[in-house]
């Protein structure tokens, strides 16, 4: 049996105090839970490397204005150099020696593991790919900005060609009344930035 003094002042002071740290506990996991996208589902610009830090990242907008996500597949295309790729390696210098990937790879796809910044204030900082390997033991590393301007990879966005070309096509459709003189600048504005 239960002391009666016990029963009327203590049980309830420890229910109370165990409803509280209840409801707080609640009231964190709900807060974390709603949180946890936003703050974990972080972008890092192409504009914004200048004063970037290093971390890691789940989205990157590029200079060709796409935007890559891990998961998100690139093509690899030809090498910069001879017969090795300047700005892709393969390894990771652990279990694998890290070599430039091989001509060998042109052509195939591999998918993006992790996306993260690299380098230093005085060096400055760039954005670097972790992908999958052709089997899937190794990693590649991609340099992307320097791999996309030199064709190692191919980006989602418009290259300088392609960018030219559909001006070109707006030009000549101005030219023979099909689009208006606004529609051509805006289209110009658009094209402009992708045009080296």
């Amino acid at each position: 049996m239960v002391d009666p003094i016990c029963q009327k002042q203590i049980i309830p002071l420890l229910s109370n105090k165990y409803l509280s740290f209840m409801k707080h506990k609640l009231i964190a996991v709900f807060l974390f839970t709603l949180c946890a996208p936003i703050l974990l589902a972080q972008e890092i610009k192409h504009s914004d490397l200048a004063t970037a830090q290093r971390g890691e990242f789940t989205s990157y907008l590029g200079s060709d204005g796409a935007v890559y996500k891990i998961g998100n597949r690139l093509k690899i295309g030809v090498p910069s150099s001879n017969k090795t790729f300047a700005y892709i390696t393969e390894g990771d210098g652990i279990l694998l020696p890290i070599t430039n990937l091989t001509a060998a790879s042109s052509g195939t796809e591999t998918e993006i593991k992790k996306i993260y910044v690299a380098g230093n204030k005085r060096a400055g900082y760039s954005v670097a790919f972790r992908t999958k390997g052709l089997t899937g033991l190794s990693n590649y590393t991609i340099q992307f900005e320097n791999a996309l301007a030199t064709g190692e990879v191919r980006g989602f966005g418009l290259s300088s060609d392609d960018a030219l070309e559909q001006l070109k096509k707006a030009k000549d459709k101005l030219g023979l009344g099909i689009i208006t003189q606004e529609e051509y600048d805006n289209i110009k504005a658009n094209l402009v930035k992708f045009i080296k």
